[in-house]
Parts: C-alpha cells; sequence; structure tokens
C-alpha cells in the first residue's frame, strides 16, 4: 500500500461519475504485477516457463516477484523487455487489423518504447516504422530500447507532432499513446498521485486534441488509428474518440478485446482496470479511416557486404547498406524506402541501424550490430564477466587472434570488446553502462 493518498476530487468522480466505483479505488493500493515480454527476434529466449503466462498476449509472463533488471545481462541483451501487461495488447491488436505488407507505421508519441516493440513485432513482411517522441531524453531512451530489441526498420524521431501535419495519408496505422493525466499509474507510481489534478486532467485533454488534429491526416484512406491513455476519466478517453467520429473520416473499427477488459463509456474502445484485470490501468480505442488500404512495392536492393579489419558480414536480404559521411547504416529495404518519401523535416536521431564508423584505422562496428543475428565472432563470458563488461570494465579474457568480437552471455550477445592479443578494449555503450556498483 503506498503512503500517498489518493486524490479526494479523483475518488469522486470515481464513485459518482464512472463505471468503476468502489473495486478499482480499492485496488489501487494494492501491489502492481511485474510482466515481460520475450524477444523472438533473438536466437532463443529466456525460460520462463515457471512463470503465469499473459492471457492476452503470446510469450509475456508475470514475475513471481520483480528482481533487480539492471543486474540482468539478458535485460541489457534485449531477451526481454518489461513492459506493464496492459500495454502489451497493442500487440494482439495490431495482428487483428490485417495490415498489408509493406505497411509503414507511426509511433507518435513513442518513449519509452515498448508499445512501439509490440507494434512493431505484430506487423507482416516488409513493414516500416517511425517512433517518435519530442522530448529528447525520453527520446535517447527510446532509441536505446529499440536498439536493443534488434530493428533494422524502425527510425526515430524527435519531433513536434505537428511537423507530420503535411504527411498527407503517409501511414498505414497511427499508434497515440497520448500523454495523459496518469490515473491508471496510481498504483505503480506514488508520484503520479501528487501531481494529479483537476486542472492537469484540462490540459491533457486539450495537448491530446492538439495531437489528434496532428496527425489525422497523415493516416491513409483505409487506415487505423490506435488511440491509448493511461487514464480513467471519460474526457481524455471516450469523449476524443467521440471527437474524431464526428469529423465523418473515421468509424469504429470493432477488436475483440480481452475478457478482463470494461467496455468503455458509449460503447467506446476498452479498459484495462485494476482489479478486474491483472494489470494497470490503460485505455485503448482503434478508429478506422474511410477507404481501402493497398499493398506498398518495395524495391529489394542487390546484396552487398560490409568489410571491416577482422569482421566480414553480408546484407541480408531485403536490408541495404547506407553510407553517409563516415558512418556505415544498415535498415530494411521497406523502411529506406519510407523515409526516402518523407516530405517534412523530421529529426531522425536513429535510421536503422548504425552498424560501423570509419576512422583513420580503419571501420569500427558499433553496438547495433551486435545486437542483430548477423553470425559475429563470439567470446562467452560469464554472468560476473559480463556485469563487468557492461560498466564498462575489462577482467582477464583467453587468448584469441586481434580483431573485434561480440562478447556473449547464455547465448546472447551484449555488445562489441576489440581483442587486442592479451587484453581487449571494452566498446559498450558509455551512456548506458551500469553505474550501480557490482559485489
Amino acid at each position: 500500500m503506498l503512503n500517498i493518498p489518493l486524490p479526494e476530487a479523483f475518488i469522486t468522480t470515481i464513485l459518482k461519475d464512472s463505471p468503476f466505483g468502489q473495486p478499482l479505488i480499492d485496488a489501487l493500493d494494492d501491489t502492481p504485477s511485474t510482466s515481460v515480454r520475450l524477444n523472438l527476434r533473438k536466437p532463443q529466449a529466456p525460460e520462463f516457463d515457471s512463470h503465469e503466462p499473459v492471457s492476452w498476449c503470446p510469450n509475456a509472463f508475470y514475475l513471481k516477484e520483480r528482481p533487480n533488471f539492471t543486474l540482468d545481462p539478458l535485460f541489457h541483451a534485449g531477451a526481454y523487455y518489461p513492459q506493464e501487461a496492459a500495454s502489451m495488447a497493442v500487440y494482439d491488436l495490431v495482428k487483428s487489423l490485417n495490415l498489408p505488407q509493406g505497411s509503414v507505421v507511426l509511433d507518435a508519441c513513442a518513449a519509452p518504447g515498448g508499445k512501439t516493440l509490440a507494434m512493431m513485432d505484430a506487423l507482416p513482411q516488409n513493414c516500416a516504422g517511425i517512433a517518435n517522441e519530442i522530448h529528447p531524453h525520453r527520446a535517447n531512451i527510446l532509441c536505446e530500447n529499440i536498439t536493443k530489441w534488434g530493428f533494422d526498420n524502425v527510425a526515430v524521431s524527435n519531433s513536434d507532432t505537428s511537423m507530420f501535419r503535411n504527411l498527407e495519408a503517409f501511414f498505414d496505422a497511427v499508434l497515440i499513446d497520448a500523454p495523459c493525466s496518469g490515473e491508471g499509474m496510481f498504483r505503480k507510481d506514488p508520484n503520479a498521485r501528487l501531481e494529479w489534478s483537476i486542472e492537469s486532467v484540462r490540459k491533457c485533454t486539450d495537448r491530446q486534441r492538439d495531437i489528434v488534429h496532428n496527425l489525422s491526416n497523415c493516416i491513409k484512406p483505409g487506415g487505423y488509428l490506435i488511440y491509448a491513455t493511461c487514464t480513467f476519466n471519460e474526457s481524455e478517453n471516450e469523449t476524443q474518440l467521440q471527437a474524431i467520429l464526428a469529423t465523418g473520416e473515421f468509424e469504429l473499427q470493432p477488436w475483440k478485446a480481452p475478457s478482463d477488459c470494461l467496455v468503455g463509456r458509449n460503447g467506446l474502445g476498452h479498459y484495462f482496470v485494476p482489479g478486474r484485470s491483472r494489470s494497470e490501468g490503460l485505455f485503448i480505442g482503434v478508429l478506422k479511416k474511410s477507404g481501402t488500404l493497398n499493398s506498398n512495392t518495395i524495391t529489394i536492393p542487390n546484396p552487398s557486404t560490409l568489410n571491416f579489419t577482422g569482421l566480414d558480414f553480408d546484407v541480408l536480404p531485403n536490408q541495404e547498406l547506407v553510407r553517409q559521411n563516415n558512418l556505415a547504416y544498415l535498415r530494411s529495404a521497406s523502411l529506406g524506402h519510407a523515409l526516402s518519401q518523407l516530405k517534412t523535416p523530421l529529426r531522425i536521431m536513429k535510421s536503422g541501424m548504425t552498424v560501423a564508423e570509419s576512422t583513420p584505422k580503419g571501420w569500427v562496428p558499433q553496438h547495433d550490430l551486435s545486437m542483430t543475428t548477423h553470425r559475429i565472432p563470439a567470446i562467452d563470458c560469464s554472468k560476473q564477466e559480463a556485469l563487468m563488461y557492461l560498466r564498462g570494465e575489462t577482467f582477464p579474457i583467453p587468448p584469441y587472434p586481434p580483431g573485434y568480437y561480440v562478447l556473449r552471455y547464455q547465448g546472447f550477445n551484449l555488445g562489441f570488446i576489440k581483442h587486442l592479443g592479451q587484453r581487449f578494449n571494452n566498446l559498450y555503450p558509455k551512456t548506458w553502462r551500469i553505474r550501480m556498483h557490482l559485489k
């Protein structure tokens, strides 16, 4: 139970003007569950068979207790992502839309990236996505999480949503996980209780309306708008959907939501509600724009190879290798095609994967490459060695021919080292390093 009481005005609203009532008030003082979703893009998945599965998302589990993720090398390797269980429903929802191959999607308010990962995992072949986040610090976290998941078909943008207004009929689907008053996080985050007020609800409502206005035009005819918040009040949820429907451009898209969900007011959207579903609070609704979606034609580039000192790798089918200034980027042909069609100056922080940097001494592999499934020479390590590596440290290592290697723990790549014969240089990104003291 949290020591910070629920806001009185919030309690009054829930008890007098909502479908949730006292059970929600009681549940918000319970202990939240911890859940993770596995990354099936990696060569093998960690064992979670002894844990309870999340019923509405495949390859997702509730943990028996919350571990210290910072001290688990598999977390840093992108083997799984700790994600609130309700947010995982994005995977099943996107799967149900039957988007065509070659679709281009947008996660407009994407950080820290859990819903981006779920959305991209649910898409068919040859699709691409832009994950956008307006706050620079949160955009950096978004880049890190997308990198660890191993995507070559996602670009990260650090832009205001107003920058998307001129992209007419560009995206097959847009996810707006809108900034909100955070009522659904009252159990998990005590600061959410302190920051809530009637005025914050009003400000969030206005901001959400602006974001929807900025993005509605960039959805293709027949495309989808997925709208979500982690809050319970009508003005931030059903009222927003009603306003979109009132334009006459969209219609409500049926979705077989999990049975634990509560149908929203007037049949609009669905709620995950603490005490009813094993999750925190989430509202989610999906609308379809009038018209018909068509598959996109993508030109597949010719195979190529990039050579490092002591390290070669082949570019996979459907990928393209792009060299700009002193950097080499590896990205899917679908992402390359989508970025070439952009007609607005987005601030792109990440374009697929940055795989190498050209220096006076030759090409140096970048961390993104170690997170992919490309065959790269690897050296196995223990858990203690893995944690030392993640702190930026070095340790005794068996003799190998000099060159670049991936350090690997339990079959999962952690990042690059440069073996010098008797010792190695640690190439793990400095800004991602563990700062906790290791016993």
